[in-house]
């Protein structure tokens, strides 16, 4: 039953991992990573018996075939705990709930062309509702324009949100980002150029920490971003000097464990780099 078990997650993992670059030609270290895993377990599964008759010739050999058997299970072992206290950050984060008037940040990702991707759409979507369900809060909108793209990806948002029924009044632009550290922060004076957070200073460079020491709460940020980024986001966040709390939006299913696992990367290296 076990060795099924494992052959059946292997090829769902083989099929998901590479499904990404047929639908969406998106291919990234998240699926690459994903696809060699589910195919070494795919492998395993098949020719279990054989390897663990070599993993117990090994064994039996002692010396440096059992200290290379003994290194290589803690390297895996360290590996699986390492995931699971990521994955469990991932989870907290995302179910961690905005305070009731907290303006909103909507992060900005892939717009092609004119359109937005499905992840952008995704979040864009979250934003509105909540924002319908909260008319009194704004919203900036965060993203520059990549090299594929005809329009910044604040435009795309603006435009759509605005056909969604959003006041043009309630969203703010910020156009200049390129990666989510400056959405927060270009954000976060976005805020303060409009009174919504007090501060005092005129410096683009001015520390964002003495933004959220002279906000009303430092707490009143709302993240708008897929589950799997919320983290990473509130991190960067408390770097800058403010909490923030998450409006996740859902991610096709088909995305999800690719951007699950790249985001695992990208979390390792806002921790220790």
């Amino acid at each position: 039953m076990i060795r099924i078990i494992t052959v059946l997650t292997g090829a769902a993992g083989v099929f998901v991992f590479i499904l990404p670059v047929f639908t969406g030609r998106i291919l990234n270290i998240g699926n690459v990573t994903g696809f060699a895993v589910s195919l070494c377990l795919l492998l395993y599964g098949l020719k279990q018996s054989s390897i663990h008759a070599l993993i117990g010739q090994g064994w039996r050999a002692g010396g440096l075939l059992r200290g290379f058997l003994l290194v290589w299970g803690a390297v895996l072992t360290a590996i699986a705990l390492t995931a699971l206290i990521l994955t469990c950050m991932i989870v907290q984060a995302a179910l961690k709930k905005p305070a009731p008037d907290a303006n909103v940040i909507l992060l900005g990702c892939e717009v092609k062309g004119e359109k937005p991707s499905r992840m952008l759409k995704g979040r864009m979507d979250a934003a509105v509702d909540y924002l319908q369900e909260h008319p009194g809060l704004y919203c900036v909108l965060s993203g520059g324009k990549g090299e594929n793209e005809k329009i910044s990806e604040a435009e795309c948002m603006f435009r759509y949100m605005t056909a969604r029924g959003i006041s043009p009044e309630r969203l703010i632009k910020e156009d200049q980002s390129v990666s989510t550290r400056e959405n927060l922060l270009f954000s976060l004076q976005k805020l303060r150029e409009a009174g919504l957070i007090q501060a005092d200073g005129d410096s683009e460079k001015e520390s964002a920490a003495v933004f959220a020491e002279s906000a009303r709460s430092p707490a009143q940020i709302a993240v708008v971003t897929n589950e799997f980024h919320a983290c990473r986001a509130r991190l960067i966040a408390k770097e800058l000097g403010f909490d923030t709390g998450t409006v996740p939006a859902a991610s096709p299913w088909w995305l999800l464990p690719t951007f699950y696992v790249r985001e695992l990367y990208g979390l390792l290296y806002q921790i220790f780099l």
